[in-house]
């Protein structure tokens, strides 16, 4: 049988990617997997069609003037917001155990060298969002993705599906429960 021995989970610190870290807590217990997180800062790109699809969608539209942190910053505080996005999603009694990296690039990239470098057996990416637009945009990037990587990739299943207690729950996995919506 073959044995899961590192999971890599990319992180934007949205809700999406802390289901993610949950569900990559819950396989690690059960099978004694180590676990990195992964924050990639994308460069900024002006993509205007880009800029125009997403003001349909609602979300905020950077100004272009915006000055940017210098890098040195820039990696710190994304570090440290790592850090504590770890611990408020897992808690403090398995946040010291995950191995936590930063990066600067192409997300799609970043996560690709990660993975041949550190030798990561499985990745677990948080669930596409519900609108069109995203899911479609989503689905492209998750198959550049899956191209790229020496290991398989994995769908963290909808939060309502895990049930993270910590290490002291035994049951972690075998909750999964149907979605009731």
């Amino acid at each position: 049988m073959y044995k899961i021995s590192k999971l890599l989970v990319p992180v934007d610190f949205s809700e999406r990617s802390a289901n993610a870290l949950k569900y990559a807590a819950s396989l690690a217990f059960q099978s004694g997997a180590a676990i990195t997180a992964l924050h990639v800062v994308s460069e900024e790109k002006d993509d205007s069609l880009q800029r125009v699809l997403t003001a349909f969608e609602g979300w905020p539209v950077p100004s272009m003037k915006a000055t940017r942190l210098p890098l040195d910053r820039q990696l710190r505080e994304r570090t440290l917001d790592l850090y504590n996005f770890i611990e408020r999603v897992l808690g403090n009694r398995y946040s010291s155990t995950i191995g936590r990296e930063v990066r600067i690039g192409d997300p799609i990239k970043e996560i690709a060298r990660v993975a041949r470098k550190k030798r990561v057996d499985l990745v677990i990416v948080e669930n596409p969002k519900k609108s069109l637009f995203s899911y479609l945009r989503a689905q492209g990037s998750l198959l550049r993705l899956t191209l790229r990587l020496p290991c398989a990739v994995l769908l963290a299943p909808p939060d309502s599906h895990t049930d993270w207690n910590g290490p002291r729950d035994s049951r972690l996995l075998a909750d999964l429960r149907p979605m009731h919506r």
